[in-house]
């Protein structure tokens, strides 16, 4: 069975070694290099929209870095994945005219099941956020729960 997830706090009232520890990764990662806010040039149309509505919101978290980059990649890929999947399925139904079951319908519960993954380590989960966002500097002007709405925006304009 695994153990509880690591907290990261700096929240006076959590326990000392989690904020010991937060204080120590920010400290540890301060001299990373934030992640290019300029999407891969392999990307494109919805996963390159997630991209670039993402980014720029993470940076400003200073949570992620240039090293994460692969896995905010395969977080775009998977959503643009999930969003074509889900257009098949509006345009074919969920049953063929076979009878039988739509394959879009697999690849969007996959897609769906990475994305979800995906995000929760980059901390785009209400639960992951949470844990995430007493760790974000005070000047930060814009909410971490307005970084959903954006994408679901983005997203929208797509199609």
């Amino acid at each position: 069975m695994a153990g509880r997830k690591i907290k990261i706090t700096t929240n006076d009232s959590d326990r000392a070694d989690q904020r010991r520890r937060t204080e120590e990764l920010i400290d540890k990662t301060k001299d990373l290099n934030k992640l290019q806010e300029r999407a891969p040039k392999h990307l494109s149309g919805v996963a390159r929209s997630t991209w670039e509505t993402l980014v720029p919101q993470l940076n400003r978290q200073h949570m992620i870095k240039q090293i994460d980059k692969n896995i905010m990649t395969a977080l775009c890929e998977q959503v643009s994945v999930e969003r074509l999947a889900y257009q098949a399925i509006q345009d074919n139904g969920v049953v063929l005219d076979s009878g039988r079951k739509n394959p879009a319908c697999q690849v969007l519960d996959s897609a769906t099941a990475k994305v979800k993954s995906l995000a929760e380590s980059l901390g785009l989960s209400p639960q992951a956020r949470a844990s995430l966002m007493n760790v974000q500097s005070d000047d930060d002007d814009e909410s971490t729960d307005d970084i959903a709405a954006e994408l679901v925006k983005k997203g929208d304009e797509q199609f």
